[in-house]
């Protein structure tokens, strides 16, 4: 892996945990620091402690959360305690008490009951995300206690890095008065008719999404794509082995199989199996020129959710076998709620009322179970 493919792969690379692949970017980076900053408009940090890219995406997607956050109220106690954070020294120890002593005292939210199982479990999840990350580290005691306990103590660690975890922003972040805000910030003093801007949305759009999608027949990202086809993929392939592949509605961006660049698809996941073994039932309807399936718009198909849920449903049953045992018999009905939610999340999908609008990438996708079975 090079130095990018490094960078894209993780949130940062801690001196202190990857020695090794800290210098390795300190050696390597400068000769792709050019083309980060002027193609895509992303700064290298370099500090002592850490080296880190920040990956801001060119058009933000479901899927770029924190996994194991489960509500929007996870995010807001993670700013909490980035806050409580920035109060200590670097190395500067504290306890459960001292932590959520401070989150009551800052009043953000009402009723913040800390003898609540789920308010303690939504403490928990954040902080081990935390850990996860480097920005804190525990010393003694066990965070399974204080699920059980309120009144349990753990002690940790500020390991100081939590200063580099939010990117800097071009304005006073109480400017910003809706997401929107924080997408265009990028860009607040750059001459848009110049098309930087242009430009760094779509690369950024192109490295970190699963597609790119041509929305309107005068799309203007698209029509870039078209224009500077061989240019873009020139760029990427300066970063990491890859190729564009550029169709009528979308584009993507297809990694070597050698190349580690971030999060691909497809994973390890069950769901993301069934998500190609879906594309390749939905191409041989096509093929078959089935009406129900024919392609609508920019390359979409439009189904019925019910039609989806029972050709998913059929898709299921007769992969058992292949399945992991928790989605095998009754385990069914949660592979198929799964598999439509991991496509939703992904982008694949779009809903508009009772229909489901599947994305020309499932003209990209195939794939199959029985293929392994012979072997």
């Amino acid at each position: 892996m090079n130095a990018v493919e490094i960078l894209l792969s993780q949130r940062w690379v801690l001196r202190a945990n990857q020695p090794d692949l800290y210098y390795q970017i300190k050696d390597e980076i400068g000769r792709y620091r050019r083309i980060l900053m002027e193609k895509f408009g992303y700064t290298v940090l370099i500090t002592p402690a850490l080296v880190k890219l920040d990956k801001i995406p060119g058009q933000p997607e479901p899927w770029m959360g924190i996994n194991t956050f489960e509500e929007p109220g996870d995010y807001a106690m993670l700013c909490q305690v980035l806050m409580f954070l920035e109060t200590r020294e670097k190395e500067e120890q504290f306890d459960f008490t001292m932590l959520t002593e401070y989150l009551q005292s800052q009043g953000i939210e009402e009723n913040l009951d800390w003898t609540q199982y789920a308010r303690r479990r939504q403490l928990v999840r954040v902080l081990r995300f935390c850990e996860e990350q480097g920005i804190m580290k525990k010393i003694d005691g066990s965070d399974e206690l204080f699920l059980r306990d309120e009144q349990a103590e753990v002690l940790f660690e500020n390991t100081g890095i939590s200063r580099f975890f939010l990117r800097n922003f071009a304005r006073d972040l109480m400017e910003y008065t809706s997401p929107e805000d924080f997408i265009e910030s990028d860009w607040i003093d750059i001459d848009q008719d110049r098309g930087i801007v242009r430009r760094q949305r779509v690369y950024r759009r192109l490295l970190l999404s699963p597609g790119v999608y041509r929305q309107t027949a005068q799309d203007e990202d698209f029509t870039y794509l078209r224009n500077q086809r061989s240019q873009v993929e020139r760029d990427f392939q300066a970063l990491f082995d890859c190729d564009l592949h550029l169709h009528r509605s979308s584009a993507y961006l297809v990694l070597d199989e050698a190349c580690s660049a971030g999060r691909v698809f497809p994973g390890n996941k069950a769901v993301q199996d069934l998500i190609l073994i879906f594309a390749q039932a939905i191409q041989q309807r096509l093929k078959k020129h089935q009406a129900q399936y024919e392609l609508q718009g920019m390359e979409e198909i439009h189904l019925p959710e019910d039609s989806l849920i029972r050709l998913l449903k059929k898709i299921v049953s007769q992969r058992q076998d292949y399945l992991p045992k928790y989605l095998q018999g009754e385990g069914a009905e949660t592979a198929v709620k799964q598999t439509l939610a991991e496509m939703e999340n992904l982008g694949f999908i779009e809903r508009h009322d009772d229909q489901i609008h599947l994305m020309p990438i499932f003209g990209k996708l195939a794939g199959d179970y029985t293929a392994a079975k012979g072997e």
